[in-house]
């Protein structure tokens, strides 16, 4: 039998040369032939059979399929090498050797093997702080798995980035193999973790038109601060601060410094390895004005049509994002004469001995294009319907960009689906370069949500909160809600359900039932039980009209305020509210941008003992001032009128605490009476406030996050407002500052509020509530 190649290619010494040369004399007269160098292509033998020695744990058939080489098949010294390749290839082998075997005058070819060892073990030394179930997850080895020194080193990468990402910069991490046998060995990780090394101070020098601060703002790294321990912020992360890096020549870009400079930069450890201390030098360049705008190749559209689109505008600062902005635009606006593979292209001109740049566009259009197969997938519970009936686009229909982008948004807007995971490839059926199929990918995520809480707060006192909700009730996008809040002041009972596309038309429908008792009010408590109807029908593009229907009954108890009329506050009210609503925020639980408008009008008196007018307006805008700076407002206005019958109390107006004026105390705004009164067997003069027929106030925040990885904010506040008649309106205002932690169960708010004014001396509030504010 012959040794006829082995995969490991070594260069010839003499003695290995003439032995080889002895071999090759040697296979001429008795078939026995070795080979290192190839040489040119030669027929060896014809394979009568193939056998495979050495094997104990790999299958045969495994590498059958691996080579080429077939019975009945005349074997060279090409296809042999090829197949010694294909299988030590497999990974499972230290070493394979090919043979040439005559046995009853047939030709054989065997391989032989040498199995690797299998990782019996995974072992972990040295890992204090971080547990072995987190370290297990990262790798790519497994336990009883065929040991591979490649897939071993791509673990070590991974294990080190992991200890990067948990703070650990200075960590080590090496590996060893223990031999238990000839076939089995334990893989040993071996860890040096040292302790947490945190950014200590981040300096910028050369940076003349931006504060530290302000560069600090736009990036991931932190310094450490007095919330690390529980956000985690202030860890040093190369790949994160490298990604820094990046983010501050975009935003000196964006403001105009085109020629910014960021250098390499100096990071130093601390003798005693806790703390980082980075410098930065940035040479910012000369601020860049733009001077001409100008558009090349294949023009579809007139220069003022154009000129009127862009956000970059001549004789304005340059801005790279307005450049990005505007290079999507144009692109989606020949994107959406059909154009669907235009391609914009922009360059930079600066104008020599200027701070001036031009700017040019140069269009190439491509041909007109048509949707094809649209294709959902991904979406194991949520019907197809659901996704489609929010796309814009059509099979057949023209290609247009911006329908595409915005069929996009409103599928991630249904909030069925992990964010980032919705996406639409468009591919080309062969032969058809003018038609685009779509295919949406999506990951559903768990639209189910329960809650359980309990806690203190200042308006309501202690609470005990539940809650049990389906966002995509039967996957057909329905919403199925039921809470329960138990307080000292307020009990409170809902079950809502509704349903988006009413028969697959575009029209909205749903109701609650609800059990209210409260008892927050100085003046009485009261229950209140009913139930409502809704119905809605979009008019334009994010604006809807809702017409509800409620029936209501309420009863007053423990009146302490004499001059409430039991027979003006107890009974049924029937009413209709019609209301125009425009919602575009970019997120309903934390909007960073957009806006939300809402206008109402109700009447009730539609059958019951009530009767009322009721008109109420509420504006809220936010607006991502720098970073994750974010400005919010909020308008609100409310007017009730009479219709013969007297306003229930419990229907007018007022305000003080968590949810309007911050800087005063519950009903500490409105109307105030005193009268005489016994009370608890005390008989004296007591204030009452009678609430008022008008109402208006604003709000506005500034709210920043103090620790992102916790959900921690905080928040500066003013507000402004009063409850009283329209000719005797007097604007109460106050400031204050508070935090904000976005809990499992829901918005904490922790809020400090001052009057300002003639009511300075009032002092201040503390409230302590739960829930987004708006």
């Amino acid at each position: 039998m012959s040794q006829l190649f082995t995969d490991r290619d070594r260069l010839l010494s003499p003695y290995k040369l003439c032995s080889f040369l002895v071999l090759f004399i040697l296979f001429i007269s008795t078939n026995i032939f070795a080979i290192d160098d190839i040489g040119p292509k030669q027929n060896l033998f014809k394979i009568s059979d193939i056998q495979i020695e050495g094997i104990k744990k790999v299958e045969k058939e495994a590498i059958l399929e691996r080579i080429n080489s077939r019975k009945g098949m005349m074997l060279d010294n090409y296809l042999l090498r090829k197949d010694i390749q294909r299988i030590y290839s497999l990974k499972y082998f230290e070493w394979v050797e090919s043979h040439h075997r005559k046995l009853k005058g047939k030709d054989i070819l065997v391989f032989k093997v040498k199995e690797k060892p299998i990782v019996t073990r995974i072992i972990f030394e040295g890992n204090d702080e971080v547990d072995e179930d987190d370290l297990t997850s990262q790798l790519k080895t497994k336990e009883f798995s065929i040991l591979d020194v490649n897939t071993i080193k791509l673990d070590l990468a991974s294990l080190q980035k992991f200890y990067e990402e948990k703070g650990f910069y200075l960590a080590s991490v090496d590996y060893e193999l223990r031999n238990r046998n000839e076939e089995n060995l334990d893989l040993v990780f071996k860890i040096r973790e040292y302790e947490k090394v945190l950014v200590k101070k981040i300096s910028f020098f050369g940076n003349k038109a931006f504060s530290d601060d302000e560069i600090k703002g736009i990036m991931e790294t932190r310094e450490e601060s007095l919330f690390s321990f529980m956000s985690g912020s202030g860890n040093f992360k190369e790949f994160n601060f490298n990604i820094d890096i990046e983010r501050i020549k975009d935003f000196y870009k964006t403001k105009g410094y085109l020629l910014v400079n960021v250098g390499t930069p100096d990071i130093t450890v601390s003798e005693d390895r806790k703390w980082v201390f980075i410098s930065v030098k940035v040479n910012e360049g000369p601020l860049f004005t733009v001077r001409d705008i100008t558009f090349q190749g294949e023009v579809l559209f007139s220069d003022s049509e154009l000129h009127e689109k862009l956000k970059l505008k001549s004789d304005e600062t340059y801005s790279e994002a307005l450049l990005r902005q505007d290079v999507q635009m144009l692109t989606e606006m020949y994107q959406d004469k059909g154009y669907a593979f235009a391609n914009v292209l922009r360059t930079l001109h600066p104008v020599p001995g200027e701070n001036r740049v031009d700017v040019e566009f140069s269009f190439e259009k491509g041909k007109i294009a048509y949707f094809g197969k649209i294709v959902v997938k991904g979406n194991t519970k949520t019907r197809d319907k659901v996704i489609r009936r929010e796309l814009k686009i059509h099979e057949g229909a023209m290609f247009s960009g911006s329908s595409l982008r915005e069929s996009k948004e409103n599928v991630n807007r249904l909030g069925f689906f992990e964010p980032g995971s919705v996406v639409f490839n468009t591919v080309s059926p062969q032969g058809r370069d003018d038609v685009l199929d779509v295919e949406i990918q999506v990951k559903e995520r768990n639209t189910g949500q329960i809650s359980l809480g309990a806690g203190y707060s200042t308006a309501t006192g202690a609470f005990l909160q539940a809650s049990i909700s389906q966002n995509n009730f039967r996957g057909l996008g329905q919403n199925l809600s039921f809470s329960l809040n138990i307080a000292d002041s307020n009990k409170t009972f809902n079950i809502g359900f509704t349903e988006p596309y009413l028969f697959d038309t575009k029209w909205t429908a749903g109701g609650d039932i609800f059990l209210t008792s409260n008892s927050q009010s100085s003046s009485y408590d009261y229950k209140r039980k009913g139930f409502d109807i809704r119905v809605g029908y979009p008019i334009f593009d994010y604006t809807r009209l809702f017409v509800t229907y409620k029936f209501e009954d309420t009863q007053l108890e423990n009146v302490v305020d004499p001059t409430i009329d039991p027979d003006t506050e107890n009974g049924l009210a029937s009413s209709v509210k019609t209301t125009i609503l425009r919602d575009k925020r970019d997120n309903r639980m934390e909007p960073t941008k957009g806006y939300y408008l809402s206008l109402s009008a109700e009447y009730a008196g539609v059958g019951g003992e009530k009767k009322w007018f009721r008109n109420e307006f509420d504006g809220r805008l936010f607006h991502r001032v720098v970073g994750d700076l974010i400005f919010r407002s909020r308008l609100f206005a409310g007017k009730i009128e009479r219709d013969g019958r007297a306003i229930p109390r419990t229907e007018k107006y007022t305000l003080g605490g968590s949810r309007n004026l911050r800087g005063y105390s519950y009903e500490d705004i409105g109307p105030k009476k005193t009268v005489n009164a016994t009370i608890e067997g005390v008989n004296r003069d007591y204030t009452f406030n009678s609430g008022s027929l008008f109402s208006a106030y604003t709000q506005i925040e500034f709210e920043h996050p103090l620790a992102r990885e916790a959900g921690l904010k905080w928040v500066l506040f003013f507000d402004a407002g009063d409850a009283s008649p329209v000719d005797d309106f007097d604007l109460k205002m106050d400031y204050g500052f508070g935090f904000r932690w976005f809990s499992p169960i829901g918005v904490l708010r922790f809020e400090f509020g001052y009057p300002l004014g003639d009511d300075e001396q009032a002092g201040s509030q503390f409230h302590f509530d739960i829930g987004q504010l708006f």
